[in-house]
């Protein structure tokens, strides 16, 4: 396994700006000196995540999910923290003294042996796809467009008849229970068949590129279905992939943006067109683990279903779960068509020509509604009206509010602009959260802030605790000083990004993260503040002693014991009392 020393690890961070890295995956807003942005670790419908360029940190109010520029990176492309610290690396341009061919990967030999089968099946039918016995087919896609640029981009192929991809797969010692699993064979009445046999082959890959099955077009028009796909196995579930994902994604984020189309041909369609960054949800309507890998791409989405009726009301469901989770438009696509038969009958032309007239969610709601809605009808029309507005307060922007507003009003004569209150009473309900995280109620507790906030800033607040105090009430308080204490052993300063590094108990993390973002924290190391938090704490210590001698005296019987617990009592009073230089009435 790599190991990275300490300094690699704080070079590459020191060299990474957090902001610019989380912007690579996401979307960001400067708010004052800060940044935001809607935070992709949970369904985020406004912004919730703040990026400090001066801490180099990030936190989200809501989940409370945060740390340093290799969390945001671990966490986003699901990695491990090694893996982080060379993807980020690799962003800003560090070279590391090991490469990241050094990992050693568990791979689990079941699931390898499927991308195998997987991987030999795409081999052999892309080969098969320019013998003889294949002219025509490959004459067809030259015709369809597809020059042998794309063919073996995507390792377009041709499944034989007689069970060819069988043998073959038999002769490359793959088992028939491996063939099955990967569901390029299945058995039959005779016998273990093709699934695919005697049609056009396009591979689907998960995310990472590991080829996981098939979407498959029949060669001529017939009673047979035009295209199937492989059925669900232990690689293949279809409502978690995209195709093309892993070929667009770096395409999508130079573009700024990602067409979404239906199906893999599509995709092809706009590669006619030289675009790269078209994605396909293969025909089935988009799903929850779909949009989590839109969003990672942290792109504009535009949405290109197919212009039939069907098209429209996948677009419609698309937006109903999309809305508020990411960005993107719609491809206003009144032809009737999908984009490969825009291409068909009208030519490339067209298709970029239509590519271009995008329309926002709240316009084709206002025309797509027209066909669930008869606004002749009172009752229908009130629900066209309300569906509508509880669309358009979802917005963000004031304006298109407003306009979509007066839009609404003049279409049905209902008045359904709602005042500005609730957001802004959402927006106190946040604040109040975040003040509740960041901002502690008690005494001790906000004596122990100050305390870990003045060890954050200096190395002699540490040494002072230690001298003076050496432990704190709450336990992931008092770890997180015996770590402040452990870490400038070594460091005569501490930046919480570089630090945040040496911490493996989330909850401490937490409690760094938010001690980082206190408000009421002092810039710096101030001595006076330091004191008087620890003599807080000395005292409450104290009260709770003097606490225990009482209850111990009502427990006993014995004069003198008692007698010796109220001496005990009356000095520690004394002691309390010096640590302010007050006097016990």
């Amino acid at each position: 396994m790599s190991r990275l020393s300490e300094q690699e690890i704080n070079a590459v961070r020191a060299k990474a700006n957090i902001v610019e890295v989380i912007a690579h995956y996401i979307p960001i807003n400067r708010k004052g000196r800060s940044y935001s942005a809607v935070c992709p670790f949970h369904d985020d419908h406004d912004p919730s995540m703040s990026i400090s360029a001066e801490k180099q940190i990030f936190k989200c109010f809501v989940c409370n999910t945060g740390g340093n520029v290799f969390s945001f990176v671990q966490q986003y492309e699901h990695i491990s923290f090694v893996e982080a610290v060379y993807k980020v690396a690799q962003l800003v341009g560090v070279e590391l003294e090991q490469p990241h061919t050094a990992f050693e990967t568990t791979v689990d030999p079941h699931t390898h042996a499927l991308h195998r089968v997987c991987a030999d099946t795409i081999e052999f039918t892309h080969y098969q796809l320019r013998t003889p016995d294949a002219q025509s087919i490959l004459q067809y896609l030259h015709q369809r467009g597809l020059n042998d640029e794309i063919i073996d981009r995507f390792e377009l192929g041709y499944n034989p008849l007689n069970d060819a991809l069988y043998r073959f797969l038999h002769a490359k010692k793959h088992t028939d229970e491996h063939m099955l699993e990967a569901g390029v064979v299945r058995m039959g009445s005779q016998g273990i068949n093709d699934v695919f046999f005697h049609r056009i082959m396009i591979p689907i890959h998960d995310e990472s590129g590991q080829p996981v099955g098939f979407t498959a077009r029949r060669i001529k028009d017939g009673s047979e279905a035009k295209y199937i796909n492989t059925q669900e196995t232990k690689l293949y579930h279809k409502g978690e992939l995209i195709f093309n994902y892993h070929r667009a994604k770096s395409e999508a984020r130079k573009a700024k943006c990602a067409y979404l189309v239906e199906g893999a041909m599509d995709v092809l369609a706009l590669e006619k067109l030289d675009y790269h960054n078209a994605l396909a949800t293969l025909g089935t309507a988009c799903t929850k683990e779909q949009l989590k890998l839109l969003r990672k791409l942290g792109t504009d989405i535009v949405v290109c279903y197919d212009g039939d009726q069907a098209g429209k009301n996948a677009t419609y469901k698309f937006g109903k779960l999309a809305r508020g989770y990411l960005p993107f438009t719609i491809v206003d696509n009144k032809s009737g068509l999908d984009p490969d038969e825009i291409i068909e009958a009208y030519g490339k032309e067209e298709l970029e020509k239509t590519l271009h007239k995008t329309i926002s969610w709240i316009d084709f709601l206002f025309a797509y509604l027209l066909h669930k809605y008869d606004l002749e009808n009172y009752t229908q029309k009130k629900d066209y009206a309300k569906e509508l507005a509880e669309e358009i307060t979802a917005l963000s922007d004031d304006f298109e509010k407003k306009n979509y507003y007066i839009r609404l009003r003049e279409l049905t004569g209902f008045d359904m602009e709602m005042p500005a209150a609730p957001s802004k009473h959402i927006a106190k309900g946040r604040e109040q959260k975040r003040s509740y995280l960041t901002y502690p109620k008690s005494g001790v507790l906000a004596a122990e802030y100050e305390i870990l906030s003045q060890m954050l800033h200096s190395r002699n607040a540490a040494q002072y605790f230690k001298d003076e105090l050496g432990y704190l009430l709450d336990d992931d308080a008092n770890q997180l000083a015996l770590q402040f204490i452990d870490y400038y052993r070594t460091h005569s300063e501490l930046a919480i990004a570089d630090f945040l590094n040496t911490i493996t108990i989330e909850s401490l993390r937490q409690l760094l993260l938010s001690i980082a973002d206190w408000e009421l924290a002092s810039e710096g190391y101030h001595p006076e503040a330091m004191k008087e938090a620890v003599n807080k704490l000395r005292s409450c210590m104290l009260d709770k002693q003097i606490e225990d001698t009482i209850f111990q005296a009502q427990a006993i019987n014995d004069p003198l014991e008692k007698a010796k617990l109220a001496e005990k009592r009356i000095e520690l009073i004394r002691e309390r009392n010096a640590l302010f230089n007050t006097r016990e009435e």
